[in-house]
Parts: C-alpha cells; structure tokens; sequence
C-alpha cells in the first residue's frame, strides 16, 4: 500500500513536466520508501525504465543496464513496428553494450526524440563497480542536455555518497541536477495511515517503537495493539525487527561495536561528547567522529535549546526509534528475551515502562503536528527553529524544561506535554508560566497544553485565566478535521 508523499510526489512531477533535460537525485536512508515513491512515480507513464544497480563488478551491472535499456519501450517504433510486447519484454537477443559510455549515450540520442525516463535505483553501488560512470554522465549531460528530453533520476541509500559525490563540489556531476530530495521517515501522522489504525493512542506508541520508516511500520500490526507487536514483533525470535538495528549497523559501519557502545551510552544518559567518552573509553576525538557518522546515518541528532543556546549546550540523542526501543529495553531484557520469555517481557514494559518511554517521543508529535498546521495555513505562523529548551533558572538555580519550543519571526509558541493515563491538572499550567518568563523576550508568547488522557476541569479554568492560548488532546491532534 502506497500512502503519503504527496509533497514529493508533486516536486518530482513538477520536474517531468518543465520538459527538456532533467536530472533528479534522490536520497535518504535504507527502508525509507525511495524506491516505492519512483515506482509510483513512473507507475503511469510510458518509457519508464527502471535499473536497480547491484553491488557487483561492472560487467555484470553493464549487462543488466543493457537488458533494461531493451525493454520494449526503450525501442523506437520503426524498429519493430506493429508488434506488441508486454512491458517486460526484453528480446531474446538484446544488445549488450561495449561500455556505459555507449549504453547511455544511446539513451541520450533515443531521448532526443521523446521523452525517455531513467531511474537508477543503488546509483553508489554503479559507481563502486565503475568509478568513471558519473564522468560518462558529466560528459553525456554536457553533450546532449539542451537537445535531450531524459529525465534521470540517480537514487542511493549511502547518504554520505549522495551528498558528496553525486551533489558534492568536487562531483562531477556537481550543478547538473535539476531537483535534489532526501527522504524522510513518515511523521507519525502519516505513520497512523500506513498503519491502518484510527486510535491515536496506538498511532503514538507504535510509532513511538520504531519511528516513522515504512519498511519497519509495514511489519507491525495495528489490530493487535502495542504489547502484541513488541512481543511479537520487536521481540520475537527471528522477527525481522529484532535484528533490524544490528543488522543496520553493520551494513553501513565498519566497526559496529565502537558505535554499539556509544549508542548505548547515550541510552543511558551519557548526552555530551565527554560523558560518552568516559563511559565507552573511546578517545573524544573519535568520539565526535562515530558521533559525526551516526548523524549522517539519522540515528542520532545533536541538539540545543532553540532560544538563547549557550557554546556548552549541546547534547545528543538517539533519532531513530527502532534504535531507541533495541538501547533501552533490548540489553536490559537480553537474557529473558534469549530465554523465550518475550510475551513476559512485553508484558513488563507496557505496564511499567512504556508510558515514560512514549514520553519523549509525544512531545515530537505534538511538534509536528504544529507544524503541519502552520504549513496548512491553521496557525498562523512562520517556524523559524523548532525543538525544545533547557537552561537554568537564575532566581532558583534549577536547571528547568521546556517541552515544545516553536520560534517565529516575532513571537515564540512554548507547550508542555504530559503522556499519562490520568488527565492533567492544574498545576501545569503554573509550571508552564513560570518557565516561559524565562524565553519572554517582549514578543508575543503563545502558550499550549499537550494531554494523552484530557485536563481536569479546573485545569482548563486556570489555563483560560493565564491566557494559555488551546489546550489539545492527542485524539483532536488526529482527528483530520482539525490538523
């Protein structure tokens, strides 16, 4: 089931239709759907191909781009006139190519004549087997491009070969692409509708497990509810998502247990270079560089308060759900999980821990769901800097948090989160006044209440008294009329 990208859906047809020579490139991380937004990309239009490079050597990856470039499409009509062929076909006898040099200057003469569409899906693992290829493009591009009606799309998942040898300055290719998108995982808006599910508070939580990437969504079943998926799921021998974070790790990292262990450290509270040094033993210098690394692959993210961050202020935390669930519960349980025991652990965690786990991860909800509603005209405001803030109060020296930080040109939206099963009181709301005199800069402050389970109703009094601009439950944060 195909849902969501909309959004990219529309750049990339905005592309095709400019006309003329187009080149896209589209990147982001292993399992987070390119392949199935450029499949339906391409689902209804004619001379589409599409070629999946291998990580292969380059004969074998030349001879399956020749297979693809002789699929029935990719024929003029005069050379086999009034046949038809399915849309697969490949003749018995295609051409295969002396080199890519002549492979894709054929594509470019043929797109001379019509529009023509070249996906190459895993573009790095065809440019691992044949270094030159991105030159061969250059060439081609420089050649051909103010007659050519191509539209190429180079797709990869190494992130870091994306960005520096395909768009990179030092590229080859470098300012002949036309349209650039690095894909996201789904928000947890979008994540309830791949999921299925019309219960918010399930959307949270699952989505809370293993973030927005659909591949990792896809294995979950939302009919069974939250402690169901993590013992069968997430937790279950063989389970494709039991694995999934060290099999990650070690398809992307050369030495897995260097950022093992400092992904645990952050874990467990080790937030700033020097603490996770001291934990792991790692040198600080290469502990920027593992942490360096980890952020290219978004599975950690380096945060600061929004407002008024101070030099030291930096801490890091884990981006990637999927890898928080594996850090915080997977050593912990290793043993009971080992020992089959994975329905009493699940158990376990649902009535104990899971509550502060989704915790963190509702106040990024409640921040995305802001922000779809400034991007829908709902709000009006302009985010400049969204994230969350932490400093100390001077009147009592403690160090205070503010869960839900929005800055716009001239005003700031503060919100406090509370996931728990009973509604709020009203003591948040004097919380919530209290630390936003600490970011009011004169501007216009507007001040939100975020609540799994509701407000109590003298909650919602003193909120109307201290001028809290709207109180919201994560059942109106899902409901679509109101998003």
């Amino acid at each position: 089931m195909f849902v969501a990208r909309e959004r990219e859906l529309g750049q990339l047809e905005t592309a095709y239709d400019a006309g003329g020579f187009q080149m896209a490139v589209v990147y982001g991380r292993r399992r987070v759907g390119k392949t199935a937004l450029l499949r339906k990309f391409v689902s209804d239009k004619a001379n589409a191909l599409f070629f999946t490079a291998r990580r292969t050597v380059a004969q074998e990856n030349l001879e399956a781009l020749s297979a693809t470039l002789a699929t029935r499409d990719a024929y003029p009509g005069e050379v086999y006139p009034g046949e038809a062929y399915p849309s697969s076909y490949v003749p018995a006898t295609h051409p295969v190519y002396q080199s890519f040099s002549d492979a894709f200057s054929a594509l470019f003469q043929r797109a001379q004549r019509e529009r023509v569409i070249l996906v190459i899906d895993e573009y790095p693992y065809l440019a691992e087997s044949e270094p030159s290829v991105s030159s061969v493009l250059q060439a081609l591009i420089d050649e051909y491009g103010g007659s050519s009606r191509l539209f190429l799309v180079l797709c990869g998942s190494s992130m870091s070969f994306m960005k520096e040898q395909v768009l990179g300055e030092e590229s080859p290719l470098y300012g002949r692409r036309s349209l650039q998108m690095e894909l996201r995982p789904f928000d947890a808006f979008d994540s309830a509708r791949l999921l299925g599910t019309s219960d918010p508070i399930l959307a949270v939580e699952l989505y809370a497990l293993v973030g927005g990437t659909p591949q990792y969504l896809r294995q979950l079943d939302a009919s069974r509810g939250v402690e169901w998926n993590i013992a069968n799921r997430l937790l279950g021998a063989g389970a494709y998502l039991s694995e999934e974070a060290d099999n990650f790790l070690s398809q992307e990292v050369r030495s897995p247990a260097a950022y093992n262990a400092i992904i645990a450290a952050i874990a467990d509270g080790c937030v700033r270079p020097q603490e996770i040094s001291d934990r792991t033993r790692i040198r600080p210098p290469l502990v920027q560089q593992y942490l360096a690394r980890l952020e290219k692959l978004a599975l950690v993210k380096r945060v600061t308060p929004v407002v008024g961050a101070k030099k030291r202020q930096v801490r890091y935390e884990i981006a990637d759900n999927l890898f928080r669930f594996r850090y915080r519960f997977g050593t912990k349980y290793a043993a009971a999980i080992d020992a089959g025991m994975g329905d009493m652990v699940a158990r376990e965690i649902v009535r104990g821990e899971l509550s502060s786990f989704v915790g963190p991860i509702f106040e990024e909800v409640a921040r995305q769901w802001l922000v779809r509603r400034m991007a829908s005209g709902a709000l009006d405001m302009i985010p400049q800097s969204v994230g969350t803030w932490w400093g100390t109060d001077p009147r009592t020296k403690r160090q205070e948090e503010i869960d839900v930080v929005v800055k716009g040109a001239h005003q700031l939206l503060l919100g406090e989160c509370k996931w728990r099963d009973s509604p709020v009181d009203s003591s948040v709301v004097g919380t919530l006044r209290r630390r936003a005199t600490l970011l009011d800069d004169g501007g216009r402050l507007r001040l939100y209440l975020f609540s799994k389970s509701g407000f109590e109703e003298e909650c919602v009094q003193r909120a109307r008294a201290a001028g809290i601009e709207r109180l919201v439950t994560v059942r109106e944060m899902f409901d679509e009329r109101r998003r």
